[in-house]
């Protein structure tokens, strides 16, 4: 009779581990690759026979030395899962960010023998809020530009306003709305709700006699409100 050596619990996982389609890696106590999947593989342009028995922050960070802020040693010295989020740049040059979550893996003693590393791709996520925070900072470049003389200006439309009844307020939606920008954004300019600025919209209509933004904007021109 033909004798097999065990099976590890690696060989046992495998096709479970295979079936994964994110980014997978098992790690040692010496942050050296035994298994990647090959979703892993494929990001980093190699094959998976090559990656194995090389230690990670040489493979996917190509460092010397274990990274500073590393979820595995975290999981390895505090015994816990961790997640972090992190990026990495690959050989085609794009950065991706990915949400990693190490997992310590125990033995039937308790030690802690490998690591399982999982990452999340979240790189339109991640893009998606840098987009947004542009967003924000442009807006908030806008209500910088609404200079000290500006705010005078408006202030000084006293007789002005006797003429529109145009409140200080509407009058500040009134030349942000004539440079272009929609509800949502006075709205976030003003640090007001989108429906309160729906409503200085809709007064200013009524005040200045108009039915839309071109022709507020017409009628504050003339009107010498801008």
């Amino acid at each position: 009779m033909e004798l097999y050596p065990p099976k590890t619990p690696i060989d046992i996982y495998t096709p479970i581990l295979r079936s994964i389609s994110d980014p997978l890696n098992i790690l040692d106590r010496e942050f050296r690759i035994i298994w990647v999947n090959e979703a892993r593989a494929k990001i980093f342009q190699r094959k998976v026979k090559e990656m194995i028995g090389k230690c990670c922050y040489e493979m996917f960070q190509r460092r010397n030395e274990p990274c500073p802020e590393c979820p595995v040693k975290v999981a390895f010295d505090s015994g816990k899962p961790c997640v972090m989020e992190r990026w990495v740049d690959l050989p085609d040059g794009s950065r991706r960010w990915g949400e990693v979550r190490a997992y310590p893996v125990f033995d039937t003693y308790g030690d802690i023998v490998h690591c399982v590393e999982i990452a999340i791709d979240i790189t339109e996520k991640k893009l998606s809020i840098l987009k947004h925070k542009r967003y924000v900072e442009s807006l908030e470049k806008m209500l910088r530009e609404l200079t000290e003389g500006e705010i005078r200006t408006i202030e000084e439309c006293g007789s002005k306003t006797a003429k529109t009844n145009l409140t200080k307020r509407e009058l500040e939606v009134l030349k942000l709305m004539a440079k272009g920008f929609s509800n949502n954004d006075i709205a976030a300019i003003l640090s007001i709700s989108p429906h309160t600025a729906k409503s200085h919209v809709i007064h200013i209509f009524t005040k200045l006699g108009v039915r839309d933004r071109t022709q507020a904007a017409v009628r504050a021109t003339r009107k010498k409100l801008l």
